[in-house]
């Protein structure tokens, strides 16, 4: 299976390609550093599982209720938010440089 991989720089470019479920963006420029904040706190899918286990479930839905609250005092653009959550939800996120990282799409490596 062919994979499709893109470039973007621009916050719109970037927002495009999200709502495409592209397979792998590779984003560089102003864009970067927000993508390097997300990365920080990305957990992966063993660290979650380990988490969702532990709890007994419980962890999750608080983890959901604690964001959603957050989500509400965030002074974040309501178009920040949507980007930050798609890449979150559905995208791995490797460092390519110190400028650029590689989004790929969680479901391709099932």
């Amino acid at each position: 299976m062919n994979s499709k991989q893109v470039r973007v720089s621009t916050k719109a470019e970037l927002a495009k390609e999200l709502d495409k479920k592209t397979d792998e963006i590779i984003v560089e420029g102003d864009f970067s550093q927000t993508i390097a904040e997300i990365k920080k706190g990305q957990l992966n899918d063993t660290d979650m599982l380990g988490f969702a286990v532990g709890s007994g479930g419980t962890g999750m839905i608080m983890e959901y209720g604690i964001s959603k609250l957050m989500d509400v005092f965030d002074p974040t653009a309501k178009e920040d938010k949507k980007i930050r959550k798609q890449i979150e939800r559905l995208y791995t996120i490797k460092r390519l440089t110190q400028e650029s990282f590689l989004l790929h799409l969680k479901q391709l490596d099932y």
